[in-house]
């Protein structure tokens, strides 16, 4: 017998008993599997072949501020009547709704479950997952549906999934690499050159500060996440490769890899690391302490390290314009940009056996199947089966994102959460 497959009211019922303590759940259990029902048919749809995304609010309008401010509230925006909270009416309003910036306010009137209008929340709310150190603002505890793909559903409450359904699997967790301690040891190396590069910029400093390790990661896990993020608000999906290259090295040194648009290792291709030791200088000057971490760069408002900030994010956004065209884009650990439009040699054997890993770590896992996979995915087994100390993330067209990475001889998938 195969696993249960679970359906709208199962989730609701999993919602209604997991809500957090303290918050009332201000939506009777009948109006919850309603609005879940509503979007999970609304997620089966597509518009011009795009995948139907969207986010719905349930809460009264008069719940919300009359003016509130996107990205510290939301600007509500209500409708002159209301409409009927069917699946169609979903998938009509999502592409005015987009899921990045703004929800579908949903309520009951009357005792019918009925739209009322948009709520325009800005971007601020994706920062867990977007890149950047701006504060989550919360300004409802009312649950909000998330539809992100075709059977995927998910219930949080103010930012924390309660629950999701996920092709008929009803989950309770997400996945994010980026927490991983794997992910962090694979880039090892490259934060202990950083480290010892700055401190010998700090030899001469009256109050010489250090750098934490943790610090260069976060800061180069940012412009992954951002990237990744802008990938998949242009719907078109990508490939990114990262790869294990001598500091001098060029893409002859990836076996495997074939570029058909090379960059010329200069300055302005290797930039992101130029940003990274402008940004560690800016945090070493503004303070006496003997080193400086994620904190100290999260609290320090100044506009210099605003500005180095979104030069980074600029870098995401070349990358995320780079994934545009057929083949990978690939970096190096540094994150240099070697090249764009690169093909995986199809001469490299697919691996036998692929694992999917059911939590961050990769200690759980269960056999993947690989004939159910596209090309992309595929290409991301072979290059990690061929470079087995290099990283490939996979962003599919329809909201998934998949990280790929050879742990002791095993290709190992792990499905990314991206603010589910």
């Amino acid at each position: 017998m195969g696993a249960p497959y679970f359906y709208p009211p199962d989730l609701a019922r999993f919602a209604r008993d997991h809500w957090p303590a303290g918050r009332t759940l201000n939506v009777s259990h009948e109006h919850l599997c309603e609005a879940l029902t509503a979007s999970f048919h609304a997620s089966l749809t597509s518009e011009e072949s795009r995948p139907t995304r969207f986010r719905l609010l349930l809460t009264p309008p008069e719940a919300l501020p009359e003016h509130g401010v996107p990205n510290e509230g939301v600007l509500r925006l209500a409708f002159d009547h209301t409409r009927a909270a069917t699946p169609d009416e979903l998938r009509q309003l999502a592409p005015s709704a987009p899921f990045e910036t703004t929800l579908i306010g949903v309520h009951a009137f009357d005792g019918a479950l009925r739209v009322w209008g948009l709520a325009h929340s800005g971007p601020a709310w994706l920062a867990p997952t977007w890149g950047g150190r701006s504060v989550v603002p919360n300004w409802t505890y009312d649950p909000i549906i998330h539809v992100t793909g075709p059977g995927h559903v998910a219930v949080r409450c103010a930012g924390k999934l309660i629950g999701a359904l996920d092709l008929g699997a009803l989950v309770d967790a997400t996945v994010d690499v980026f927490t991983s301690a794997w992910l962090g040891a694979m880039f090892m190396e490259e934060r202990e050159e950083v480290r010892r590069a700055h401190a010998a910029t700090q030899l001469a400093a009256p109050s010489p500060t250090a750098v934490e390790p943790s610090l260069v990661g976060r800061i180069g896990q940012h412009l992954l996440r951002r990237a990744i993020q802008l990938i998949l608000g242009a719907r078109h999906g990508g490939l990114i490769l990262v790869a294990d290259v001598p500091l001098h090295g060029t893409i002859a040194d990836v076996p495997g890899v074939r570029l058909k648009y090379s960059f010329a290792r200069s300055e302005p291709a290797t930039r992101y690391r130029t940003l990274l030791f402008q940004i560690l200088g800016k945090l070493a000057e503004s303070t006496t302490k003997p080193s400086v971490d994620w904190s100290d760069f999260e609290r320090d408002g100044s506009p210099d390290l605003e500005r180095l900030e979104n030069a980074v994010f600029e870098i995401s956004r070349v990358i995320a314009g780079l994934a545009a065209i057929d083949g990978a884009v690939v970096l190096d650990k540094r994150f240099a940009l070697l090249g764009f439009g690169a093909e995986v040699s199809s001469e490299i054997p697919t691996p036998s056996r692929v694992w999917y890993a059911g939590d961050s770590e990769g200690r759980s896992r269960e056999p993947s199947p690989i004939d159910e996979v596209g090309t992309r995915h595929r290409a991301a087994y072979r290059f990690v089966q061929q470079n087995p100390s290099g990283l490939a993330i996979v962003i599919s067209h329809d909201g998934a994102v998949s990280v790929v990475a050879n742990r002791d001889g095993d290709v190992v998938s792990w499905q990314q959460s991206v603010s589910r």
